[in-house]
């Protein structure tokens, strides 16, 4: 295991050039102690404006110390009975038992092949407990995310993601996901029908949006929306930016991302 470890990030400090020099520019972080059931171990958090990283490896081991941590082709997987759990440095969510937990600041990345997750995502991850005193307070015994407990189902998935692709085929991820959460805010809103697709069915709405063909980032988008990463809070209408409509006449602006214009 030792020598398969020591190998993976090997490579990794290799493969990590361009994404490293990018994250050695950003703001010195601060460090702050971690504990593990209350116990004090060998790595540190990193806080980038406000939100605690650490190290996915050590944050794994020392909250799951049975689990099996290996790298290949980029992508960090931590794997035991109940668990497989993955994250590549770069991407902007992590996976485990095929739940997407959304990263805003992505998973960051040190030449020495560490990768760094937000302590609160990888806690929800594994089931952990998590606190603030100062110091970042973890205690493990809680059970992983599984797919069985998915918020959500095919049929929802498939919808979203072909809404998305309509109204936003072109667009970046956060564009994506932004559409998607004015179809999951309406939901969520007493004013507005209470299921998704109730909501995509609404007259005049997103006329022939459920015939589109869903691309592999709108279903991601999708996906990460339905377990509750919401880019727009408080969005309930969008439109090209520039372009004059109801909304834009009559509600507030809350955000532009790429092509559209959010409001509520």
């Amino acid at each position: 295991m030792k020598k398969r470890w020591l190998l993976a990030l090997t490579v990794l400090t290799l493969t990590l050039g361009l994404s490293v020099s990018a994250h050695a520019a950003e703001e010195e972080p601060s460090l702050v102690e971690v504990t593990v059931n209350g116990e004090a171990v060998c790595y540190t958090a990193e806080v980038y404006d406000g939100t605690a990283y650490i190290p996915f490896y050590g944050g794994v081991q020392s909250l799951r110390p049975d689990a099996e941590i290996t790298w290949e082709d980029g992508i960090f997987t931590a794997s035991a009975w109940d668990l497989t759990m993955t994250v590549r440095v770069g991407d902007p969510y992590l996976v485990v038992n095929d739940r997407y937990l959304y990263i805003p600041e992505k998973v960051k990345g040190w030449a020495d092949g560490t990768a760094l997750v937000p302590a609160r995502v990888l806690a929800n991850a594994l089931g952990a407990w998590i606190g603030w005193s100062g110091k970042v307070e973890l205690c493990s015994g809680g059970v992983p995310l599984s797919a069985e407990a998915l918020p959500y189902d095919e049929t929802t998935l498939d919808l979203l993601a072909r809404v998305i692709t309509h109204e936003s085929g072109n667009q970046p991820l956060t564009g994506k996901m932004a559409v998607g959460n004015v179809i999951l805010n309406r939901v969520n809103s007493s004013r507005f029908p209470n299921t998704v697709s109730e909501v995509i069915y609404s007259p005049n709405q997103f006329p022939g949006a459920t015939n589109a063909t869903p691309n592999a980032e709108s279903i991601l988008a999708a996906r990460l929306v339905l377990e509750g990463a919401n880019v727009v809070p408080g969005a309930y209408y969008f439109n090209g930016v520039g372009k004059s409509c109801w909304a834009s006449r009559n509600k507030t602006l809350i955000a532009t991302i790429g092509g559209h214009s959010f409001y509520g």
